[in-house]
């Protein structure tokens, strides 16, 4: 009999979690609930089912110090870090250098771990039904090309409004840009 999905995605998750840590050193957890309607949650069981274990992005700056922002169309009035979704196959640095190029057309190169966030996902009709995802942001450096938002580079569905770099952060840029252990934005 297998595990049930809230073991087996809470191993999944603290493996990573761990892993990254060997690789990058410590960094602040925070965790989150959330509880979802039930066709939103069998779509999460669906997706951890097929190899994807969350999101990851990046907090960009360039050599003159500045960070990388973009907003998109689920939050038009916000500015936030450029992320999006893992890939079966991928590792979340890489995650987050796809989703970077993809909505900015930057290139980084990863340096750390910003921050994690640990999401259990809970289905609102039957809360004994939960899982795990994982959503991580990592401290990155430009490391080259132009940007700018392409809509020929985006994921269907995606819908990045504008990407720009800024000197300093702004007043509607989301509250986990200056600190790494604000709850996250839901």
């Amino acid at each position: 009999m297998a595990d049930p999905l809230s073991l087996r995605t809470r191993r999944a998750v603290d493996a990573r979690i761990h892993g990254l840590r060997e690789r990058f050193g410590e960094f602040p957890v925070v965790d989150a609930t959330r509880r979802n309607d039930p066709e939103f949650f069998e779509h999460g069981v669906d997706l951890f089912e097929a190899g994807i274990r969350g999101a990851a992005g990046a907090r960009v700056t360039d050599d003159d110090g500045r960070l990388l922002l973009i907003r998109d169309g689920r939050n038009p009035e916000t500015w936030a870090l450029p992320a999006g979704g893992h890939e079966p196959g991928e590792t979340f640095p890489e995650t987050a250098e796809r989703e970077v190029w993809e909505e900015t057309g930057i290139d980084c190169e990863i340096t750390g771990v910003w921050r994690a966030v640990r999401k259990r996902f809970v289905r609102r009709d039957d809360p004994q039904r939960r899982g795990y995802l994982l959503e991580v942001f990592f401290t990155a450096d430009a490391a080259g090309g132009a940007v700018g938002v392409d809509q020929d580079r985006l994921d269907d569905g995606e819908n990045v409004l504008a990407a720009e770099w800024f000197e300093e952060v702004p007043a509607d840029a989301i509250p986990v840009i200056e600190d790494r252990t604000a709850p996250p934005v839901v």
